[in-house]
């Protein structure tokens, strides 16, 4: 902000720092979301056994997608995983609980959403908007892998098209 308001450097770089910087705490934030629950119900597991570690992607639209990102901007996000079917692989002796894959991922994009928005003393992370997801408020939270691309190849409009090429 200081270098914007000096003239130190141009709007575009400093649209790109702050574009940089949001990857690298939802990165951050996804990390601190997802330890918890791996912990308390173990790793999801593919249906072919293999582990999910996370198998899952934040997709960012709107500005941030398009490293155009401005000081009071929100993050126009979609969270995909890619674990159709199958649970977490839960181990009973340090008490950890299994749940279906679709819980897991939903409750992990209910964590990140909670972690950014949160209100502190020094304010909130970001504002978050979910309403660019496959069929908007009423889709689900977080969209399989599979379900995302049978959304964009048979249901998405042409500007979700245009939207997930610019992101």
């Amino acid at each position: 902000a200081a270098c914007e308001v000096t003239g130190r450097l141009p709007l575009m770089k400093v649209s790109d720092y702050l574009t940089f910087m949001a990857e690298v705490i939802l990165a951050y934030v996804l990390q601190l979301a997802w330890k918890p629950l791996v912990k308390k119900h173990g790793l999801p597991l593919r249906e072919d056994g293999s582990v999910c570690d996370p198998g899952f992607v934040i997709v960012a639209y709107g500005k941030l997608g398009g490293l155009e990102l401005g000081h009071g901007s929100d993050l126009d996000l979609v969270f995909i995983h890619d674990a159709d079917g199958g649970e977490t692989s839960a181990d009973i002796a340090i008490e950890q609980t299994a749940i279906e894959n679709s819980i897991f991922f939903a409750r992990l994009g209910q964590k990140i959403i909670h972690i950014l928005n949160t209100r502190t003393m020094n304010g909130i992370l970001y504002e978050v908007d979910m309403r660019l997801r496959p069929s908007g408020n009423s889709g689900l939270l977080v969209a399989s892998l599979k379900s995302f691309e049978r959304y964009q190849k048979k249901d998405a409009w042409t500007w979700e098209h245009q939207a997930l090429v610019r992101t």
